[in-house]
């Protein structure tokens, strides 16, 4: 009897390692860099705009390197009071489609019951839109982005901005017509298994496959023009508002960007670099982050919906 219920117990904490082993979260390590420059040092984290919750608790030494950091870093601030009149200013301006655009848009958005809504927006708010929409089928949310978790913890920190919501919604809309129903067309067609391996390519950090998926969309949208607009002069422009601002604070800044900016050619830490900052990646060589307290922990991270 005794053997038997030894077997039991062995059996019973083999099947719940088993279990959690089953159960637990893929290991997240997105793209983390330390970047020092001239005597000044900020940490740089490739975003994802939307999430899940699992996607956290994050890696202990981002959360670290937030702690320690002495302000938060954005592209943007999408929590601008303005942002719904800049909407209104240059999202509001509705196009004729052709006709095979508008068939598309038709096929999309008559099961929905979205396409008065739609017809509302000019075309690449459409896009905008319809990419969300899609995003949220597969339950992604902007409110498990990484920048929108980072705004919930971030305490007194000053809000610091690389570019501004109003400048990028102005690019968005001076792109041409027929740019911004290609657009259309993309966010439509665009297979789900390229945005799940987008997703998948975030948490493992993988700069090859998140530079070939973002420039392969682009390029489709608008070719070369649209990757130098999106990506490229944004990224030098970005780069030099950040030496900017490292040359302002006397203490480390905490920047989190767009994944899409730290991939492939002519990516924001390439220009960092010709300007003479070291670039570490922290997943490969030590940063100088103190690890001695816990990560990013569900309880102290508000997941509930805004």
């Amino acid at each position: 009897m005794a053997s038997t219920s030894r077997w039991k117990k062995l059996l019973g904490a083999l099947a719940l390692v088993l279990s959690n082993v089953a159960i637990a979260a893929p290991s997240i390590t997105p793209l983390f860099f330390q970047v020092d420059y001239q005597g000044k040092t900020a940490w740089v984290l490739g975003s994802f705009h939307v999430g899940k919750a699992d996607f956290y608790p994050l890696p202990t030494q981002i959360d670290q390197a937030f702690k320690h950091a002495s302000a938060l870093v954005l592209e943007a601030d999408v929590q601008d009071p303005q942002m719904s009149l800049w909407v209104q200013q240059y999202g509001m301006h509705p196009l004729k489609a052709d006709i095979e655009t508008q068939k598309m848009l038709d096929d999309y958005c008559q099961p929905l019951a979205i396409c008065q809504q739609l017809a509302q927006f000019s075309p690449w708010l459409q896009s905008v839109q319809i990419s969300m929409l899609r995003l949220a089928s597969m339950g992604l949310s902007p409110q498990f982005g990484v920048e929108q978790q980072l705004l919930n913890l971030k305490g007194n920190k000053p809000l610091l901005q690389l570019e501004t919501a109003k400048g990028q919604l102005q690019m968005l809309a001076a792109f041409d017509e027929t740019t911004q129903w290609a657009m259309v067309r993309d966010s439509i067609q665009a297979p789900a298994t390229d945005i799940q391996a987008l997703v998948t390519a975030w948490q493992r950090g993988d700069r090859h496959t998140i530079a070939k998926l973002t420039q392969e969309q682009l390029q489709a949208q608008g070719g070369e023009v649209m990757l130098d607009k999106m990506l490229w002069q944004r990224n030098r422009q970005m780069a030099q508002r950040l030496q900017q601002l490292l040359q302002q604070q006397p203490k480390p800044l905490f920047v989190a960007v767009g994944s899409a900016h730290l991939a492939g050619a002519h990516n924001l830490l390439d220009y960092l670099q010709q300007a003479g900052a070291q670039v570490r990646n922290c997943w490969q060589t030590s940063c100088d982050i103190s690890t001695d307290g816990s990560a990013f922990l569900p309880e102290k991270m508000n997941i509930t919906p805004q």
